[in-house]
């Protein structure tokens, strides 16, 4: 099965070089910056800031720092336990240091654009549509990125979001029952 898995992987990331172009290596290079640490820090600082100016919507910043934290541990940690080697040879565009699975990008981009589609669904529900639909482009542009710079495999991604959507829905429950039972404010 393992071999199998791995089979498709490498098949899936050859057919990726083989349609490499230096303008997609430039767009995706940019894409990939939304998913990178430094980034996903940066936003949900930002948003937990403003969240704590907001009397209304303050409760979200719980849930919003549990998942973006609880994301990046399990990625960090399931990375060392795992220890899987990145795609090699001519197939990456980018040197990256640490292991390749799970994907960090894919994880924390879930976590993160996740749960602010949900925030964003909850202060303007008419437009729950549109919000995860925007959310869920930028997640898959994510994961699609570090496919096509030949960092990650497919594997790697598909448990990152994996991972990331079970944060999200802790996030998720744990603000629901601050809220439910009237915890923070």
């Amino acid at each position: 099965m393992l071999d199998a898995i791995l089979t498709a992987d490498l098949w899936f990331e050859n057919m990726l070089f083989s349609i490499r172009t230096p303008f997609f290596l430039d767009v995706f290079n940019w894409i990939t910056v939304l998913g990178s640490t430094v980034v996903v820090a940066t936003v949900t600082a930002i948003v937990v800031i403003i969240l704590l100016f907001s009397q209304r919507f303050k409760i979200y910043t719980t849930g919003l720092i549990a998942t973006v934290i609880g994301a990046s541990a399990t990625s960090y940690i399931l990375k060392i336990l795992i220890d899987r080697v990145r795609p090699s040879g001519l197939i990456p565009s980018a040197i990256e240091t640490s292991s390749s699975f799970p994907s960090g990008h894919a994880t924390l981009s879930v976590a993160l654009y996740g749960f602010l589609a949900y925030l964003l669904c909850k202060i303007y529900p008419k437009n729950t549509v549109l919000i995860s639909t925007l959310a869920t482009l930028i997640i898959l542009a994510i994961g699609f990125s570090r496919l096509y710079l030949g960092v990650h495999f497919p594997t790697d991604i598909l448990a990152g979001y994996i991972f990331g959507g079970v944060w999200l829905l802790i996030g998720i429950k744990i603000m629901t029952l601050l809220k439910t039972n009237d915890i923070v404010r």
